[in-house]
């Protein structure tokens, strides 16, 4: 008998059988028996794991990212994520597992208990979901409810289209659920605790899977976005057959006494701040304060000229976790305390760490100081020293073009790394970042940032200066849209100054990759041949500054230092015209000049760096300090 027409007759009988009988069914398939395999069977258990490496009953193994934590339950075990790395993977090229994944059914079902839900959580996926190309299958949830998502033959509008269903049961953190998700062709459904809370027949045909993927368990993972479970997982086995009620019903009611134990979140993790606060988008009446911590929570942050505090706001939550205050009805250039108090959901423990201090912005006539510092990425070592540095000059505010961290899929990157190294600065004076290539659009960058929409181009005011932050990763060709926005924004600016509406006099620009750079090696290799001097892409970008009157433009994607000579039309000017300056020293492996010099080449260092400027009416000072925070180059500014 044809195997796929024996699991079928097979299946009809065995729907009705708990996972348990189903995987020994699976175990004695091997000494001859023919019934209805998994795929895919992983349990978690020490003869299992070796490491970091996952052994499956059936389909491939998979490694962790990080440490696997196991943990009793009941007379079972399951696995600890923490939320932050240690998802699980399979090694094996897409090629070998695809010949493993289900085409014409599936069923995949998991014990799941969360810690913490998130707008996008995976369970078990193989998937692609990347703007309008949909592909693949995800078993997952939201920040409320279960969920799964599939894309098929019939549905394909040409680069894919996925369905999602999302569960009715409201998700309680630190309970035990049994998930299911089907598919027979036809139809997609999804079950919770044995009960079929959604459907849709807007899929047929077979499952579409993508060109290139990865089998992940515990992160909702694709090429850009990579968000790991924080909670349990147990029993996560996937069939090629589509499973009847009555064996999700039994399968479900075989270990019903999971469902029914108390809540129970991460107890090796304490009552904390996974970020503590930091400071976003300051204007002369509001500051932005936020938070993450480690428990559900209410938040508030106290406040006022004095550190008696006086008032008090209540933060915004999407999730619980991370807050965010809007402090408005502040006063211009003045300094203020606050204080953010946190206490537990549902219980009596509250974090009131001692208070900080913020300053409104300036008013155009004032002097205002910043920091610029690019490239932090995966080196907290050395841009938490840079941080004290450039605090220790008291700046109002940073800058910073691009790649905060190594892999902005990586949420441990942002929490241990990023915030944790920078939060003595942070927590003082409101930082201004724009995306690199490292953060790869992640939703960790908008989900923490608080920033103008749509976030990855913006602009600020701050005294008598205008900052434009754009994105340099997506297209800034003279049809795109941030061109389009930045040419409306520059020209508005002029009118508004021509007739003396605006007291602005300094624009600023930054983006994270390069219109000019001697760099020795990422733009041709100049130990052998020519380089293009820079990112051509951006070049489009340098005529709307030479039209505007753009005085300096801050890049980063370079791990070195680098200021050029005034540029206009490609060539350097004696003055009135852009200057360009790479500050990408802060953190990143360390890059340098090549060996021929362009025109346009000022002034090159090698080393690990930040930039401090500071401006009084139409003087600006810039300075240069190292990581010993010595000073290695300088150059005013005047208008």
């Amino acid at each position: 008998m044809h195997r796929s027409n024996s699991c079928f007759l097979l299946g009809l009988i065995l729907k009705c059988l708990p996972t348990a009988w189903l995987i020994l069914v699976a175990q004695w398939d091997v000494f001859g028996h023919e019934g209805p395999d998994p795929r895919c069977s992983w349990l978690f258990e020490e003869s299992r794991l070796n490491g970091n490496q996952l052994k499956s009953i059936a389909g491939p193994d998979l490694r962790c990212d990080g440490e696997p934590i196991l943990e009793k339950v009941g007379k079972g075990t399951s696995v600890r994520l923490d939320g932050l790395s240690n998802a699980f993977k399979s090694e094996a090229n897409w090629e070998t597992v695809r010949k493993v994944l289900p085409e014409d059914a599936l069923t995949v079902s998991a014990w799941v208990s969360l810690d913490e839900t998130l707008p996008y959580g995976g369970i078990l996926s193989a998937f692609q979901d990347n703007g309008d190309a949909e592909t693949g299958w995800v078993l997952g949830y939201n920040q409320n409810h279960f969920s799964f998502g599939l894309s098929s033959t019939g549905a394909d509008d040409g680069d894919g289209k996925m369905t999602y269903l999302a569960g009715t049961t409201e998700i309680q953190r630190g309970k035990w659920y049994h998930v299911c998700g089907v598919f027979d062709g036809k139809e997609m459904q999804l079950w919770v605790d044995g009960k079929l809370e959604s459907q849709s027949d807007a899929q047929k045909g077979k499952i579409l899977y993508p060109q290139g993927s990865k089998l992940v368990l515990g992160a909702y993972s694709d090429s850009n976005e990579h968000y790991v479970m924080s909670g349990r997982l147990s029993q996560v086995v996937m069939y090629d057959l589509a499973a009847k009620p009555a064996w999700i019903f039994h399968d479900f009611e075989h270990q019903k006494e999971w469902a029914e134990l108390p809540p129970v979140l991460d107890p090796a993790k304490g009552f904390e701040f996974l970020v503590k606060p930091f400071l976003q988008y300051a204007t002369q009446d509001s500051i932005r304060v936020v938070c993450e911590v480690s428990k559900p929570s209410s938040v508030k942050v106290r406040f006022g000229e004095t550190a008696q505090f006086g008032q008090e706001v209540q933060c915004n939550s999407p999730d619980d976790l991370l807050h965010t205050a809007v402090l408005t009805g502040l006063k211009p250039e003045t300094g203020y305390y606050y204080q953010v108090v946190v206490k537990e959901q549902g219980g009596e423990r509250e974090l009131a760490p001692g208070y900080s201090s913020f300053q409104t912005a300036s008013l155009p006539e004032t002097p205002f100081a910043f920091a610029v510092i690019a490239d932090t990425q995966g080196n907290p070592k050395v841009n938490g020293r840079l941080a004290q540095h450039a605090w220790a000059l008291r700046p109002n505010f940073t800058i910073i073009p691009g790649d905060l961290v190594d892999d902005g899929l990586k949420k441990n990157q942002w929490v241990q790394e990023f915030f944790a190294s920078m939060s003595p600065l942070f927590s003082r004076v409101p930082f201004y970042p724009v995306l690199g290539n490292h953060e790869r659009n992640a939703d960790h960058y908008y989900r923490y940032m608080e920033l103008p929409p749509p976030e990855y181009y913006y602009s600020f005011e701050y005294g008598n200066a205008k900052f434009f932050m754009i994105d340099s990763n997506k297209k800034v060709d003279p049809q795109s849209e941030q061109y389009l926005w930045l040419e409306k924004e520059l020209l508005e600016l002029k009118q508004r100054r021509d007739s003396g509406e605006s007291k602005t006099l300094w624009t600023f620009v930054s983006y994270h990759h390069p219109s000019y750079s001697s760099d020795e090696d990422d733009y041709g290799n100049l130990w052998k041949g020519k380089s293009t001097w820079g990112d051509l892409r951006i070049r489009p970008l340098c005529e709307l500054f030479d039209k505007y009157g753009v005085d300096i433009v801050w890049n980063g994607h370079i791990h070195s230092y680098e200021r050029t000579w005034p540029v206009r039309a490609g060539k350097v000017a004696q003055e009135n015209a852009p200057v360009y300056m790479i500050t990408g020293g802060g953190g990143g492996g360390l890059e340098q000049a090549g060996p021929i010099r362009p025109a346009f080449q000022n002034n090159v260092k090698r080393g690990h760096h930040f930039v401090y400027v500071s401006i009084n009416g139409g003087t600006l000072e810039l300075k240069a300090y190292d990581l010993d925070g010595a000073l290695f180059d300088q150059i005013v500014f005047r208008k």
